[in-house]
């Protein structure tokens, strides 16, 4: 299984979560590491988006970015671009239309694929959603809240921004859910190193939950403690 870190939130502009981007380019075990953005979840629409290249830029990568949406593009260059990368960072935003996407282009079970690869997977808010079992997210009519089903990568449902009233909606939520829950405050990170389960978080700090499924969705602070929940 490859390297996976999923950002909950956070603040791009005052370097609140660079300490994350530090570490996924550490992950990645290269000096000058590939990243290609999917800005997918954000109807590909990069506006705003420059903090992202600038962070890993500064960190020494090479930074590029793959438009999904650009009927242009054959399955083949999509997997061509997937796999030229150290790290694939996905953007958040709309997490129904990501997924969506993804799998009418195939870069559904390409991204499966390259999770069997020595490829870090990343990102933030929906492109963190999407490595899970499912997500939860506002993407349904009148943005209400929705469960939406991910790639599946682990078996859990991620919800981000777990650090306000509106998202805390899944506390509540999550009893709906097949799978045990994870509810991740801004600032923080889940971190999978290809073996065991861990938190990050950056300058101002944040916590992440655990909802066992097996125990009626019991809350539990699993910061620091990950690996002892989570397999």
């Amino acid at each position: 299984m490859s390297k996976v870190v999923a950002i909950g939130g956070g603040n791009y502009h005052n370097d609140e979560i660079f300490s994350i981007f530090e570490r996924i380019v550490e992950m990645s075990g290269k000096k000058n590491p590939s990243v290609i953005f999917l800005p997918t979840a954000g109807f590909d629409d990069i506006n705003g988006d420059e903090p992202i290249a600038d962070a890993f830029r500064r960190l020494g990568c090479n930074f590029d970015i793959l438009f999904l949406t650009d009927k242009k593009l054959s399955i083949e260059d999509i997997r061509n671009t997937i796999f030229s990368a150290d790290i694939i960072y996905a953007g958040g935003g709309n997490l129904k239309f990501l997924m969506d996407t993804l799998k009418e282009t195939g870069a559904n079970d390409i991204l499966r694929e390259a999770a069997k690869n020595d490829i870090v997977l990343s990102g933030f808010s929906s492109g963190a959603m999407c490595w899970f079992d499912s997500g939860y997210d506002d993407c349904g009519e009148n943005h209400e809240f929705m469960f939406v089903d991910c790639l599946g990568l682990f078996p859990y449902c991620y919800c981000p921004h777990f650090i306000s009233d509106y998202w805390r909606s899944f506390e509540n939520a999550v009893t709906q859910c097949k799978v045990s829950g994870l509810g991740v405050e801004d600032g923080a990170a889940l971190i999978f190193d290809g073996e065991n389960f861990e938190t990050i978080c950056g300058n101002d700090g944040g916590e992440v939950f655990y909802f066992d499924k097996d125990k009626n969705f019991e809350k539990i602070n699993i910061t620091e403690k990950a690996h002892e929940f989570l397999k």
